[in-house]
Order: structure tokens, then C-alpha cells, then sequence
């Protein structure tokens, strides 16, 4: 197992003197960055709690992890979720059910490399927020440099965007205490007791069927289509481009009947893609904070750009659309252009 340990030199002098802002945040992200690469396995004992209004909800559960993809979680309410990294289970013991996903691994080998995408996220997080270090505390056990973040901006985006509070562990850069409130909604993470870099039986990612619990099994990898046959898979007829950009071409379309969804890829010698998303399901304009609302044709939808991929959305009716591309050169108004003449 191989474990390094890490020196906290390098971290800015400001973050750990009290109620500080901390301005250079590329020491943060890197460090923590190199920390979590060192991170083989661990053991937690967690309490989560959130509160909107007057309801308040608490729930205790156990969480073991191996890098990088095998996880186990125990809730205290008899929810069980395994993965293996190939097949994972999850279980609800009230109902006495069982859902089986297969093919994990086809469905992640595309996904960003795990330290790229921590990188974008920190760098997303610190970019966005006014960050300041609070001080030095003890969580779990363990000593943490405790952060609130806001958001740039005045008191109206903060009132809007809410309020965040993060304890980092110093070694490991794990956040072991997370919390978010804004005026009516307040969530906090606790991990109570945690144990780093231990040896975890395999057995742990692994889930035995109790005897007469009912089974669903999900293969999320559904085989590969052309057009022509992807239209006779389904009951409605599917949008399509009718506006290539180019240098891309068709690559395959695929169509998850249990979630009434259809994909189609094109890609460019580059390797780069270009996905047009097409649910069944009407889902109205789903807006996040970093969402930006735009027209495409007669339609209103949402343009937003995370971990270099760019993503359009909106509803049309009768399907709910989505292009989804990994290109830098098509921009966001190449991708309205595309849109607008979906047919």
C-alpha cells in the first residue's frame, strides 16, 4: 500500500492565522490535490443533518472506501449501498428490495481523471467564493483548518447563493465538517470518527442477496444503435441534428428504455464529443446557481460550463433536450445555433 506523507510548508501563512481571507488559493487546490492521491483507504462514522423550515431530518451511517472506486455505506435506517467498482447494490431493508447495476466500470472509463476533477472543483469552489480561514479545530479527532466561503459578490448574492463552512483535514485535505445554510434551508456533515490508509477486508465490497428479496437488475450499458434502428426502439419519434458542426460524425446512439432516455454521439477526430440528450420525461427548467438562462428559438433553457464540458438544456413540451460537448471550440452560441435546428 503505498503511503507518502505530506508536508504542510508549503500552505500560505494566512491560512492558519485566524479570520484571515486567504488570497492565494493555488496552494490549497494543489496540496490538496497531492494529498488526496495519497489517500488509499478509509474508514468513517458519519452524522448528517438538514433542516428546511420547520423539518429537521438526521441521518447516522457508516462509510468504508478504497481507492478509486470501491465504497460501502451502512445508513442507519437499513439502507445499504455497495459498488465494487464493476457491479453495485444498493438495498432497502424496509421493502426488502434490491437494485443490481451492471457494467460500472464501461460507464466510468471515460469519466475525468479523479485528481483533474477534484483540481476543477476546488478551483470552481475558490474562484466563486470569498474564502477565509477561520482557525485551527479539532473534528473527529483530528486536527482541521476550518474555512467559510461566501460568495463574490454583494449581500444580495450571498443572501441568495448562501453561506459555507468547511473543517479540511490537515494531512489528508478531506473535509471531515461541512456546513451550508442560507434563510431557510440548514445542512451539516459531521464525521464524528474516521481511520486513514487501513487495510479493508474485500468482503466489505461485496453484497449477499438476503433469501426472498426482490431484485432489479439495471445494466446501464445498453447496446449500440444507428439512427434508423435507435427510431424503431422507441414509441415517439426522436429529435435529431439537422446542423453537424464540422469535422464531427455520427458515432453511435443508444436508448435506456427503464428511464425513457435516448443518446446520441458524434465526435471529431480529436477525440472530442458532441451528445444530444433526449428524455422522455418533461423535467421544466432546471436552474443551478451557476446556470445561465438563455432562448433557444421559441424555447427557454440553461447553459452552464463544468470540468471543461458545456452543457444546453431545455424543454420542449414533449421531450426534455440536453447537447452536451467536451469541445473548446464550439461555443455557446454554436451550441444555440445547433439547437435551434434540432428537428
Amino acid at each position: 500500500m503505498r503511503k507518502r506523507s505530506l508536508s504542510l510548508a508549503g500552505l500560505p501563512i494566512v491560512l492558519l492565522l485566524p479570520a484571515c481571507a486567504v488570497e492565494d488559493t493555488d496552494h490549497i487546490i494543489e496540496n490538496a490535490v497531492a494529498a488526496q492521491e495519497n489517500l488509499e483507504s478509509y474508514y468513517a462514522e458519519v452524522v448528517s443533518t438538514y433542516s428546511f423550515e420547520q423539518e429537521e431530518n438526521t441521518i447516522n451511517y457508516q462509510e468504508w472506501h478504497v481507492r478509486p472506486e470501491k465504497h460501502r455505506m451502512e445508513m442507519d435506517d437499513g439502507y445499504i449501498y455497495v459498488s465494487n467498482g464493476e457491479q453495485s447494490w444498493s438495498y432497502n431493508e424496509e421493502e426488502n428490495t434490491v437494485s443490481v447495476f451492471e457494467n460500472l466500470g464501461e460507464m466510468t472509463e471515460d469519466l475525468p481523471d479523479e485528481s483533474d476533477m477534484m483540481r476543477e472543483m476546488l478551483t470552481e469552489m475558490m474562484n466563486s467564493n470569498k474564502v477565509k480561514a477561520e482557525g485551527k479545530e479539532t473534528v473527529a479527532n483530528r486536527p482541521t483548518i476550518h474555512l467559510s466561503l461566501s460568495p463574490k459578490g454583494n449581500e444580495a448574492a450571498e443572501k441568495m447563493n448562501g453561506h459555507y463552512e468547511i473543517w479540511i483535514d490537515e494531512e489528508t485535505y478531506m473535509p471531515l465538517k461541512m456546513v451550508w445554510e442560507d434563510e431557510n434551508f440548514h445542512s451539516e456533515t459531521v464525521y464524528e470518527h474516521i481511520e486513514f490508509n487501513i487495510d479493508l477486508e474485500e468482503d466489505l465490497f461485496t453484497f449477499e442477496i438476503p433469501e426472498g428479496a426482490e431484485i432489479e437488475s439495471v445494466d446501464h450499458t445498453p447496446e449500440s444503435l444507428t439512427l434508423e434502428e435507435l427510431q424503431n426502439e422507441t414509441e415517439a419519434e426522436i429529435p435529431e441534428l439537422t446542423e453537424i458542426p464540422e469535422g464531427y460524425e455520427f458515432q453511435d446512439a443508444m436508448h435506456f428504455k427503464d428511464f425513457g432516455e435516448s443518446m446520441i454521439e458524434y465526435m471529431n477526430d480529436s477525440g472530442e464529443y458532441l451528445i444530444l440528450s433526449v428524455s422522455e420525461e418533461k423535467r421544466g427548467i432546471e436552474e443551478e446557481k451557476e446556470d445561465e438562462l438563455l432562448e433557444i428559438g421559441r424555447y427557454v433553457g440553461t447553459y452552464s460550463d463544468v470540468y471543461d464540458m458545456q452543457f444546453l438544456s431545455w424543454d420542449t413540451g414533449r421531450f426534455h433536450l440536453e447537447l452536451i460537448t467536451s469541445s473548446e471550440e464550439l461555443s455557446k452560441e454554436d451550441l444555440v445555433g445547433i439547437a435551434e435546428k434540432i428537428e
